[in-house]
């Protein structure tokens, strides 16, 4: 009876254990998922924010060049005299 009693309870015991759903370690709970979501939008708004002070950087770049260091015309290539003037042509 004893034995009986224990198998019972050993069978009762692995029933119980069974039935639990397992245990999931790397599950994402609903607010770690908005807090993610929230960090996204804020780096995309940080990306539009990065952009448009670029494009205002390469508009001040663009002029300041215009203004400041527009090139020079070149002087002819082919040899010239060095003094502007022009070779004589035949």
């Amino acid at each position: 009876m004893k034995k009986l009693a224990t198998l019972l309870v050993i069978a009762v015991a692995l029933a119980v254990i069974g039935c639990q759903p397992p245990q999931q370690q790397n599950v994402v709970t609903t607010e770690q998922l908005d807090a993610v979501k929230a960090e996204i939008s804020a780096l995309k708004t940080q990306v539009t924010n990065l952009q448009t002070a670029l494009d205002s950087l390469t508009a001040n770049y663009n002029a300041h060049l215009d203004k400041y260091h527009k090139s020079m015309p070149k002087p002819p290539s082919g040899g010239g005299t060095g003094g502007g003037l022009k070779p004589i042509q035949k």
